[in-house]
């Protein structure tokens, strides 16, 4: 019988395992052996390697026993039966059983034994032994002897811990499930929270009072109030609103009793002496509803807001508050629909329409995500044939309000980041008004040419310093696309003729230096190419951003009052705002204030990887450092109650 190579080699080595050891390898590896079982033995009891390998040879090597005697005080010189006869106290005994719990899988199983004994003799011998968790009246096993194997070490045989946990591998959908329940759990946590006693102090720093919610799921209304309030229009004419009494009494239903309460939390938050309100019956006035799983925190917001904002303004209306002198309205502008023809005047397609709040579609995904861009892109639609519709403003108001609705992300994975949605601090109104429609349509059509000039020059200096090299396999099978910098390239060749490769002739140094020259060349000429074009894209940049820094289109400016945030998790501590007031940001969390910057208003980028963000702005008209600083006057009644009374109620529960 032929065997190959491998076969005849693998034959030898099972026949030299078969063989026994010569006897000068057997003398080292029990050497070896012995001296690894001393060192393995000196650390488990903590006594020195000397002590310990000579009780190992004292009991030929049975590491059981050897640690018995060590634990037990026995010396190297003593004889084994003496020291097997010595009796052990209660904690030597737990000491023994421990570490044989411990490091069990180093000492041989003693095999078990069945006491052969008959009769009633038997069972009582057996009734009356005491359990020795030692094992030392159990007969010696014979100690397993074993030999050295000229195998090579298997990986699949390493030591591993048996008793260990699998670890399970977790999908992305299982991890975020796991996500969404903790902080589902955090959601119905929060249904029972309250303000802690040390929070509710007095009011210092001129810092705005938080306005809360009884009940989580009205959070989404008390920031609304919150932020209406810090529009410096709404104090002003709000606190000139007569409240009417019903039968001679304060109402306490219907639109009267709305009215009443909003006047009342007005001000308690204008003139309150501590730093939180928790108020239900303002919400309640309102007709706040409550905010359920799976509502858009935005699309409710939008809707309590125009409730608010249509009681307020048919009150304003009815009691002539905005007649005198004549102002444009608080909530309301007028709006419509103008066709704009290629040739021709444009005309009016629709009827006028009453508008307090403008709603913005956004696209993380898709820019420009900014809110002046978007603005533009939502009221104006220009087509191929030179007409064009837009949605432009007839009578603007004092505030406007823009809902900002964040459209569902199209992937979790893959793909460029999301960009956070940006918005200014100030804002024009005058391109979106009718009055200007022919100056706004010339600005854009300028925007639009220079834009696409922008596009031109950007792609011509793309094909300059990039290109894409393909790595086929064959003909038609694609491996990989690499896109590569010319520029990066070349400096690189230059080098390689320069300074690699080889010149062992002068024919060979003189072809080297004039390849080299060659590539400065061309290095030099695209660099000014690039220089030129980078230079007109900054031209045409600057003329962009100051085409509509006309002075005939700056005429309504408006300012940022009030943010409101949502991070895109459930719970009355993720959604909270921020809010302007006498020249200082405030960011209100739940029952908390903090003094923060105008940066950090503007770059939140709070719930950009969960499809939220900032879903509603607060525009207000711009009014001088000393028209925002005028006090407004409430209600004498409210204002006794909210400043005095709660003073009061203060310093009593201090000295109790």
């Amino acid at each position: 019988m032929h065997l190959s190579p491998e076969a005849a080699a693998r034959a030898a080595a099972k026949e030299a395992e078969r063989q026994p050891l010569p006897p000068h390898e057997a003398k080292e590896w029990v050497s070896a052996k012995e001296t690894e079982d001393g060192k393995m033995l000196a650390e488990i009891t903590g006594t020195e390697f000397e002590h310990a390998l000579s009780m190992l040879r004292k009991h030929d090597g049975n590491m059981d026993k050897a640690a018995d005697s060590i634990l037990s005080g026995a010396s190297a010189s003593a004889p084994v039966e003496m020291e097997q006869g010595r009796g052990r106290t209660r904690e030597e005994l737990e000491s023994i059983a421990n570490i044989r719990q411990d490091f069990a899988f180093m000492f041989p199983t003693p095999p078990n034994h069945t006491d052969d004994s008959g009769g009633a003799r038997g069972r009582a011998r057996s009734a009356d032994r005491v359990i020795d968790l030692t094992g030392e009246d159990s007969p010696p096993a014979a100690d397993t002897r074993f030999r050295a194997t000229t195998r090579s070490p298997d990986p699949a045989w390493q030591m591993v811990r048996t008793n260990a946990p699998a670890a399970v591998a977790k999908s992305e959908d299982d991890q975020l499930k796991e996500v969404m329940q903790a902080s589902l759990h955090d959601f119905v946590a929060e249904e029972l929270d309250t303000v802690p006693d040390d929070e509710v102090v007095l009011r210092e720093d001129g810092r705005p009072v938080a306005l809360r919610a009884d009940v989580p799921g009205k959070a989404y209304a008390a920031l609304v109030i919150q932020c209406l309030f810090n529009v410096p229009q709404v104090r002003q004419r709000c606190s000139r609103l007569h409240l009417n009494l019903v039968d001679g009494k304060i109402p306490k239903a219907g639109d009267e009793w709305a009215m009443w309460s909003l006047i009342e939390m007005f001000t308690a938050l204008d003139v309150g002496v501590v730093t939180v309100f928790t108020d239900e019956p303002v919400l309640d006035a309102w007709g706040a509803p409550m905010l359920a799983q799976g509502d858009s925190v935005g699309q409710l917001s939008k809707l309590f807001l125009a409730e608010v904002a249509l009681g307020v303004q048919s009150d304003l209306d009815n009691q002539g508050v905005e007649q005198v002198p004549v102002v444009n309205k608080l909530f309301h502008f007028k709006h419509c629909k103008i066709h704009s023809p290629a040739t021709g005047p444009p005309q009016q397609i629709s009827e006028l329409d009453t508008g307090h709040v403008v709603t913005i579609d956004t696209n993380p995904e898709s820019p420009p995500n900014e809110l002046v861009a978007r603005l533009s892109q939502t009221l104006n639609t220009y087509h191929d044939d030179g007409s064009s519709d837009h949605q432009l403003i007839q009578e603007p108001s004092e505030m406007v309000t823009f809902h900002i609705n964040v459209n569902p992300l199209s992937s979790t994975t893959g793909g460029p980041s999301p960009e956070p949605f940006v918005f200014p601090k100030s804002i024009y109104m005058d391109q979106f008004l009718a009055e200007n429609l022919d100056l706004a349509n010339e600005t854009r059509a300028s925007q639009r040419q220079i834009q696409n000039d922008l596009e031109v020059l950007r792609a011509k200096k793309q094909t300059i310093t990039r290109f894409e090299v393909c790595f086929v396999f064959g003909v038609f099978i694609l491996l990989s696309l690499a896109d590569c910098d010319v520029f990066e390239d070349l400096r690189g060749g230059i080098d390689y003729y320069e300074n690699i490769a080889l010149s062992d002739t002068p024919e060979r140094l003189a072809q080297l230096k004039t390849t080299a020259t060659k590539l400065k060349n061309i290095l030099r000429k695209f660099e000014a190419e690039v220089a030129e074009i980078d230079e007109q894209i900054a031209s045409l940049q600057t003329e962009l951003d100051g085409l509509f820094d006309n002075p005939e289109l700056q005429c309504h400016p408006y300012d940022l009052r009030s943010v409101l945030v949502h991070t895109g998790l459930p719970g009355r501590k993720h959604i909270y705002s921020y809010v302007h007031d006498k020249g200082v940001w405030w960011k209100i969390v739940d029952y908390t204030v903090t003094e923060v910057s105008e940066e950090v208003v503007l770059s939140d980028p709070a719930g950009l990887h969960l499809g939220a963000g900032p879903y509603m702005l607060m525009y207000s008209r711009r009014q001088s450092d000393a028209k925002l600083r005028e006090p407004v006057s409430w209600p004498p009644g409210f204002i006794v109650r909210f400043s005095f009374f709660l003073l009061l109620l203060l310093l009593l529960s201090s000295n109790v």
